[in-house]
This record gives C-alpha cells, structure tokens and sequence, in this order.
C-alpha cells in the first residue's frame, strides 16, 4: 500500500498538465449483456500515457523515506501522530506528514524522460514503439524483475526475532543445519567474513523414546 500510494503521488506529480486525463473511464454499462470499452483515440492516447509512465521509470526499485507528522497540515497531527499499526513501516506511513521518494530511470528512457520533462510530450513526441524500436520493451520484458549489479561488500544484518535459529526437527522440519547458514563461494566479498556461518552447530543424532516392558516402582521398598 505504501508504495502504491508514493506511485500514485508521483504519477501525479510528473503528469501536471495531465491530471485531468489521469482517472478517466473508457467503459459503459452496468450489467454483462450491455458492458463494453469505449475505443477510439482518447483511448490510444490513454494506454500510450500508462504505458510509458510504467516502463520509463523503475518503479520497482524506487526508494522512500517518510518524514514526521508536523511537516503535514497542523489541523491533521493529533489524529496522525495517534495513528496505530503492529507494521512498523505502515505505522511510519501513517504518520508521515511528507515523504521523500527515489525512483530511477530504466536504462534506454533517458533522452524520453528528459524529453517528457522538457515538453511534457511522451514517447519522444511521437507514437508507441512498436517491435524493432530501440524503446520497445515486450511484455516478457516488463514482467522480468530488475537484476542489479552488486557495489561494494555486503553486510550481515541480525533481525530481532526468534527465529534467527532453527533447531534440527524443533518444529517438525527435517533439516540439516541451524540458521543462519551461508553458502559462501568467497567470503572476501563479506565486509566481516568472521560473521558467516558455514558450519553447523548440532550433531547429527536420532533419539528415540524406547518403552520398557519392566515396570518398576519408584517407591521405597522398606
């Protein structure tokens, strides 16, 4: 919710001019004998619209950070600042009286978006790309996530939570070694390479509970 919400107020934001076509409805009838989509060129130009506002930017990697309560409208603090939620990210995004977002330029949109943010025209004020364009971008495509390239070493980060370890059958799951466990070609790529755990700490045993046929007290005999 929270990144759909920031998407939306950035969609907004970068349309301007736009915001009378954003929302707009391309569709009649109420009943299943009678619906249908209204095509025609107010159509085309809206799925053009969608379409380069979804593919020119990477909307799944966009970054946000949520300031406090106070930089919102003062007649809206109490009621945000006393906003609850067990998620701490949704309870920051309630109370958020601003936000900060991030979000990228997919890699080939550069000269697009520079150019839609210059005119305010998409598509390099022309039509859709269709196959063979070098801006083209096939559904395959769009559907693919992102693969990013690794900078610098990475970290490891503890959580507080109790299922940082899992014992060998605790819960009914057969597995072999305690998490965390790191499968680690090269620990030189760790910033603390000292922190990896490439080693179990259990022993691998299987105890059973055997029955004894002699039935001995406990009690004393005198």
């Amino acid at each position: 919710m929270e990144h759909d919400v920031l998407k939306h107020n950035c969609v907004a934001y970068l349309l301007q001019d736009y915001l009378e076509v954003l929302g707009q409805d391309f569709t009649s009838g109420d009943k299943m004998e009678n619906f249908k989509v209204n095509l025609g060129e107010n159509l085309d130009k809206y799925t053009a619209l969608a379409k380069f506002m979804e593919q020119a930017f990477e909307w799944d990697i966009m970054d946000y950070t949520f300031y406090p309560y106070y930089w919102a409208n003062r007649k809206m603090w109490q009621e945000m600042y006393l906003s609850e939620s067990v998620d701490p990210l949704f309870r920051s995004f309630l109370q958020a009286g601003m936000a900060r977002v991030i979000v990228t330029v997919k890699p080939g949109f550069e000269d697009a978006v520079q150019f839609f943010l210059t005119t305010g025209k998409i598509w390099n004020g022309g039509e859709v790309p269709v196959i063979g364009d070098p801006m083209y971008m096939s559904i395959v495509d769009e559907m693919r996530q992102p693969i990013g390239k690794p900078q610098g070493k990475y970290w490891i980060t503890r959580v507080p939570t109790t299922l940082t370890i899992l014992q060998d059958k605790s819960t009914g799951l057969p597995v072999d070694q305690p998490l965390p466990f790191f499968v680690e070609n090269n620990p030189e790529n760790c910033e603390n390479p000292s922190e990896l755990e490439t080693k179990t700490s259990f022993d691998q045993r299987d105890i059973q509970l055997f029955r004894s046929d002699k039935t001995e007290s406990t009690l004393p005999k005198d």
